[in-house]
């Protein structure tokens, strides 16, 4: 089965954000060093943030590409619970602090 286009960019997004947090740790600014670190900025606190929203979306995906054709009652209870969150982070965390 193809991967529709946002599949793809979902996965596109999670590396650069793992990308950037991975290169965000390693410069060394005098402000990291202070109390609270990286942790006192809210432009990291959201990429923390928005990079798990998209950890959970593209193992959303996975999961609905890998019980498409399943009839199990227990996966398709697993996969709406898993859409639940991915909805809640969204509504809750994600859109919020990012407009922010």
């Amino acid at each position: 089965m193809a991967l529709i286009p946002s599949q793809v960019l979902r996965v596109a997004i999670l590396l650069s954000y793992f990308s950037i947090l991975c290169n965000y740790k390693a410069i060394d600014m005098p402000a990291h060093q202070t109390y609270g670190g990286s942790w006192k900025f809210l432009t990291f606190i959201d990429l923390v943030i928005q990079a798990v929203f998209f950890g959970v979306c593209v193992l959303t995906d996975l999961s609905s590409l890998l019980t498409k054709g399943s009839e199990s009652q227990e996966q398709e209870r697993q996969l709406r619970k898993l859409i639940g969150l991915r909805d809640w982070m969204m509504a809750v965390l994600a859109f919020p602090v990012g407009v922010i």
